[in-house]
């Protein structure tokens, strides 16, 4: 998704669109900060900060700038599928490639729905939005099911936890699958209620979700899309269906349009957009137990940007386009360890 610097288009039609070799270092360290706790969030150690480098692999990948593109990892490569680009234009190609360098062109018009979720399962790519459809190459594709229960609308992600396929994060509602055509619903009414662009993961057990935005005006109004609001809260669930409020308020500001990705045995959250200052991040922090939050500073030499595509791979952590104002095709990497 797309928020222009001088966009003043209506937010609900906007937030509503079915989704959305050189090298340059920078020292990553680990400063820790706790928000609002509820609960009872684990009172174990806080692991050490992390050290290491992001290095940029590529300024301009093969594929085209862009945002909202899905991402996966499979057969030992990294894919990129689909891309939001300026005027709300939809490219349906996917791309994979061996080290974050060089890409290469797998299909240039995907048969599966726009911005589909892309997750490995059962040994299979899978592509899952309104329709569901799974492939053993990345190439050649079958329908599984040509309707899903929650549509696609935007802003759903799935992710696979306790053996199963789950989606969430475009409605109030929650699903899970085993087999891509037989849904279950585990929760019609979430307590963290409607939200748009929120940064969902499986991590220790548990799924997540995390901030993100409602229909719902602040008083005042934030300042890019008024007649929404967005939040920095941190929910977990073991089942989908009791959900636990960790934090209210996580000491990273409140965004939409982020991303949340485990590696190193932590939780991270990546970029985003801020509604209330109507600007990018270029952040990234991590947890081991979602209450105590860690940022890694200095902070990113990517430029502020919002839904970017990241995977783990390679023991490194990814940071590939995205919407900086202009859309991107950059390439960055992060190898982390402990500090000694």
């Amino acid at each position: 998704m797309r928020a222009d610097a001088d966009d003043t288009s209506d937010s609900a039609n906007v937030l509503a669109r079915a989704l959305l070799p050189w090298s340059v270092t920078v020292m990553l360290f680990g400063l820790s900060a706790a928000g609002n706790a509820e609960g009872n969030p684990p009172a174990a150690g806080q692991p050490g900060p992390l050290k290491g480098t992001w290095t940029r692999v590529t300024e301009h990948a093969d594929f085209s700038p862009r945002d909202t593109a899905e991402d996966v990892v499979f057969d030992g490569k990294l894919w990129i599928s689909n891309a939001y680009h300026a005027g709300n234009v939809l490219v349906r190609d996917l791309w994979c490639s061996k080290d974050g360098a060089k890409w290469e062109e797998v299909l240039d018009e995907t048969p599966y729905d726009g911005y589909s979720e892309l997750v490995v399962y059962d040994g299979s790519l899978w592509a899952i939005k309104g329709s569901v459809w799974r492939s053993a190459d990345g190439v050649h594709w079958t329908q599984v099911a040509g309707k899903t229960p929650f549509g696609a609308r935007g802003y759903g992600e799935v992710v696979v936890h306790d053996g199963k396929l789950w989606q969430l994060g475009s409605g109030t509602d929650v699903w899970w699958t085993t087999d891509g055509i037989n849904w279950t619903c585990a929760l019609q009414d979430a307590p963290f209620g409607k939200r748009y662009g929120s940064a969902v993961a499986a991590f220790g057990g548990k799924l997540w979700l995390m901030g993100g935005a409602v229909e719902k005006a602040s008083d005042p109004p934030e300042k890019h899309y008024k007649a929404y609001t967005t939040y920095n809260d941190v929910w977990c669930s073991a089942d989908g269906t009791n959900w636990t409020r960790v934090l209210e308020h996580a000491p990273w500001a409140e965004r939409m349009w982020f991303v949340a990705k485990v590696y190193a045995n932590r939780l991270w959250i990546i970029s985003g957009f801020s509604n209330r200052q109507s600007i990018n991040y270029a952040d990234a922090w991590y947890t081991e137990d979602g209450a105590t939050w860690h940022e890694c500073l200095p902070k990113p030499a990517w430029s502020p940007r919002h839904e970017p595509t990241c995977y783990v791979f390679d023991n490194s952590l990814w940071v590939v386009a995205g919407n900086s104002w202009p859309l991107m095709n950059d390439v960055w990497r992060l190898n982390a360890a402990e500090a000694p």
